[in-house]
């Protein structure tokens, strides 16, 4: 059945760019760590970190064709993935929102804590 998990990365516009991974849900907080880390240098440029992010959460796999998907959705639609974990990156207000149990933390404050 997989560990689904979907990431939204929210850059303040209306689109939103969701990384889908099908065996990322067990794994999520300590690979979004290392993908922040990496992402660190470019985090006031939106495009370019959502990249950062999503290059590194995706590495070890770049080349397989299955497992990860890229998609777009508008606002309105946060939340819609069925059956599937998601965690939205609010990258203006550096926060994460775990929309599991609408717990919502300081982006960094668990990577450089």
């Amino acid at each position: 059945m997989g560990a689904r998990i979907n990431f939204v990365f929210d850059d303040g516009t209306e689109s939103l760019t969701v990384l889908y991974s099908h065996w990322g849900e067990s794994t999520w907080e300590d690979d979004l760590i290392g993908a922040l880390v990496h992402a660190q240098p470019r985090k006031g440029d939106y495009s370019y970190f959502t990249r950062m992010v999503i290059s590194h959460l995706m590495k070890d796999q770049m080349l397989d064709e299955t497992g990860f998907g890229i998609y777009a959705i508008s606002r309105s639609e946060i939340g819609n993935q069925l059956f599937d974990k998601t965690v939205v990156l609010d990258l203006v207000n550096n926060t994460l929102t775990d929309l599991d149990n609408d717990n919502t933390i300081d982006l960094y404050g668990k990577v450089f804590a």
